[in-house]
């Protein structure tokens, strides 16, 4: 898995490239991975794009998945809200989402 800085994550969170970005993360997952401190309505989600999709990326904060990737569904970035920290990795997240959707235009 590559090494990056948070600032450069945008550019492989764009793409869905694996990434680790000290607590930042950008993983493939087969399967539904574990659903860390989401509430149980972003639980109920990850897990039923996962079952539809059967695999998909994954962006991790910490060990809360906060945006996934699915052929069947697009980008789902949550709502809910978490640390000023996890806050600053979701905004990174939704600028690379906006620059993957401008990239397939």
């Amino acid at each position: 898995m590559k090494q990056v800085n948070q600032k450069d994550a945008i550019h492989y969170i764009a793409t869905r490239q694996e990434f680790k970005a000290s607590a930042l993360t950008g993983e493939f997952k087969i399967d539904a991975p574990s659903t860390g401190r989401l509430n149980a309505e972003e639980s109920a989600k990850l897990a039923q794009d996962f079952a539809q999709a059967l695999d998909g990326f994954v962006v991790f904060s910490y060990s809360t998945p906060v945006a996934w990737f699915t052929t069947l569904g697009g980008w789902y970035v949550v709502s809910q809200k978490f640390s000023p920290t996890t806050s600053k990795h979701q905004n990174y997240i939704r600028r690379a989402v906006a620059e993957s959707l401008q990239g397939a235009n």
